[in-house]
């Protein structure tokens, strides 16, 4: 199979799959690292997808999960309120990871300065710094996320413990939560794993995106903090997980 015939082939999966991962392609094609990234490379310059850090993408998924700089601008208000729930959590907790999240975000502007912080975001150290005691977590530098991952920031985490951690989410499914970045989501999934707390926030808005890369079953999840009440299927699942719900807006 040539080269043109495997692009058809692979762009084919991806409108199926939404992402597929070097791994993904290698196996299905019997082909070599070098050659799958030449076919994405090409893949990317024709138009068919966006490169991820570990494979590609489709274009779609770009407009339903919008950078760092553009969620800033969304749901400011309700962001605001659920930072403003959440704060409630950090009383008997004094080491805190908080994680790359437009609304966590608006909780660290909150934090009293008893407390010990850390985070993988630059956007929380400049917030954080300015109350409490504040550690970044370093490592290679995501400039759409604006946080940082790879070897040495999870080797960073492998050796901290949490007292409490508060996550983000792209997106949430029956299942559990979701993200669009590999690295972002297996940062979550290790600092979850580092934590005696995990409490999850966002907004309702996260029902509607697409995420493909499971970070956190609810089981994982001791808290969620969002707005409104979760679809049906979602909030059984959630409950059947022992995951509790804390709702800004009351039903």
């Amino acid at each position: 199979m040539d080269q043109n015939q495997r692009i058809h082939k692979i762009k084919e999966l991806l409108d199926e799959k939404e992402v597929l991962k070097y791994q993904d392609i290698m196996k299905i094609f019997g082909i070599s690292r070098d050659t799958a990234r030449r076919d994405i490379v090409k893949m990317v310059d024709l138009g068919l997808g966006l490169r991820t850090h570990g494979g590609i993408m489709i274009k779609s998924q770009e407009r339903m999960i919008l950078d760092y700089k553009e969620r800033q601008k969304e749901h400011i208000s309700l962001k605001k309120e659920i930072a403003r729930k959440a704060l409630s959590y950090i009383s008997i907790h004094k080491v805190i990871y908080f994680d790359v999240s437009t609304t966590i975000n608006a909780l660290c502007d909150l934090v009293p300065s008893d407390i010990i912080g850390y985070t993988n975001s630059l956007a929380n150290v400049e917030s954080l710094s300015a109350h409490c005691e504040t550690h970044m977590i370093g490592g290679k530098y995501n400039p759409r996320g604006r946080f940082m991952f790879g070897p040495d920031a999870y080797k960073a985490i492998e050796g901290i413990t949490f007292d409490l951690c508060f996550l983000g989410a792209a997106c949430v499914k029956e299942d559990g939560i979701y993200f669009q970045d590999e690295d972002d989501a297996y940062m979550k999934h290790l600092v979850a794993s580092r934590s005696h707390y995990v409490c999850v926030l966002y907004d309702d808005s996260k029902y509607l995106k697409k995420g493909t890369i499971k970070a956190l079953d609810f089981r994982d999840v001791q808290m969620i903090t969002t707005n409104k009440q979760p679809p049906e299927k979602i909030f059984e699942a959630m409950k059947e997980a022992g995951c509790l719900l804390d709702l800004t807006e009351e039903e």
